[in-house]
């Protein structure tokens, strides 16, 4: 387990003190004044743990250019984000993070009451063409996309190569399944394909594939929220277990945290796993000598990746206007100025859904999702339309299917009931 992931959890365990603990320095202004030397005081959170080490030397960069703003950068949760600012706003709203990020769908609608429209920012003139979408509410802009991502199996070419299996050969599942047998022949693999623990990687991310190749998921989606359908009466959902049931013999079980699924890939272990480009920083934790890149996963033949925006920087609207107009500021250098653009696409890894960037030095698998998203063979993010706040049991659900104390179809049955009841 590499460094920067243990520094993640302990930041992530200390978050909830940190929040506290700025209170004074998101209070009044008088107290700003007197205690930060008349600098306004904003205080950030992200839920991207990969990059929590470089945003917060993006943050000491631009403190260092300014006489009126100081940014403070919180600790960061990942799944977690979404319980903590919960709490924080539920208790005092004028205490939480003046700048803090969540997901679109659902989850933005929870939120909605707390933010404060983002539309005179001069970022939110350079958004991509149909990358603002779901941020707006009645035309209003509630929040910057953070960046455009993908994921699919990112895969081992070399480890490929040797295994005599030619990756665009793979349009199926009965194809995915004989490179797995190949690939288990291998020495040094343990497992073909390794998901990784976390809810969003155990189950919203890879449960996108039935719903993204339908022709009108919401529709769907609605249905299953009213009790009106299962899940395991949706063929697509059904064609996905039973491709899972295919697979499940050649994956690790889902039995590795994030972190150890890179390193585990990193060094051989897994010739596939299911991830994103954000994956990218923490395999350059590792020396790399073979080639990676992404393979679609092949439900119904699909040779699509999933790639969208589904996180956005949303603005406080409860803290002063001061502090509104300082988090303005960051944000518009983050994502406008060279030198915090910089960080977007250098030491964030992000594929900025913003025009004005220079990608040039776009690592790998960022290049590999520009050029399924230039090309327009990509499918939805869906997942952002699941019911709110149930990831973490859906997950819980995986789990118990992956440790075969439940078969796929009474995956589906569980599932659904967990659904239901929280879309209530």
């Amino acid at each position: 387990m590499n460094k920067k992931f243990i520094s993640g959890l302990m930041v992530a365990t200390l978050t909830a003190t940190a929040l506290v603990g700025c209170s004074s320095s998101t209070g009044s202004e008088s107290e700003q004044t007197n205690n930060n030397k008349n600098k306004v005081v904003i205080t950030v959170m992200q839920n991207k743990v990969e990059i929590q080490e470089q945003f917060e030397n993006a943050v000491k960069e631009f403190n260092q250019s300014q006489d009126g703003i100081e940014v403070k950068a919180l600790g960061t949760s990942g799944d977690n984000v979404d319980t903590i600012l919960q709490t924080q706003f539920a208790s005092s709203p004028e205490k939480a993070p003046t700048i803090f990020t969540t997901a679109s769908g659902t989850e933005m609608d929870k939120f909605l009451p707390y933010m404060a429209p983002m539309d005179d920012m001069k970022a939110a003139t350079m958004i991509a063409e149909g990358q603002e979408g779901d941020a707006r509410r009645d035309g209003v802009l509630y929040g910057l996309p953070l960046a455009l991502e993908g994921f699919g199996l990112i895969y081992n070419k070399d480890m490929f190569a040797q295994a005599g299996i030619n990756a665009e050969e793979i349009t199926s599942i009965d194809a995915l399944v004989a490179a797995c047998e190949k690939l288990a022949q291998v020495e040094g693999i343990e497992a073909p394909i390794a998901f990784a623990e976390e809810s969003y990687f155990r189950f919203m991310h890879p449960f996108n594939w039935p719903f993204a190749i339908m022709e009108d998921a919401e529709s769907v989606i609605q249905q299953v929220n009213k009790g009106e359908v299962s899940l395991k009466d949706i063929p697509e959902v059904k064609e996905f277990t039973n491709n899972l049931d295919a697979i499940k013999p050649y994956t690790n079980l889902g039995k590795s945290s994030y972190d150890e699924q890179i390193a585990g890939f990193a060094m051989g272990q897994f010739a596939m796993v299911h991830q994103g480009n954000w994956a990218q920083t923490l395999i350059n934790d590792y020396e790399v000598d073979f080639d990676y890149g992404f393979l679609p996963f092949p439900i119904n033949g699909n040779q699509k990746l999933s790639v969208g925006n589904s996180n956005f920087f949303r603005l406080n609207k409860y803290a002063t206007e001061e502090q509104q107009a300082a988090a303005k500021t960051f944000l518009d250098w983050l994502l406008t100025e060279e030198a915090g653009q910089r960080y977007i696409t250098e030491e964030f890894k992000w594929i900025p859904p913003y025009t004005g960037f220079d990608t040039s030095s776009m690592d790998k698998l960022s290049q590999e999702v520009s050029k399924y998203a230039e090309s327009g063979e990509t499918l939805p993010w869906v997942f952002g339309s699941f019911p709110a706040g149930a990831h973490q049991e859906f997950a819980n659900q995986m789990e118990r299917y992956f440790a075969e104390q439940l078969t796929s179809e009474q995956l589906l049955d569980e599932i659904t009931k967990v659904w239901v009841q929280t879309a209530k």
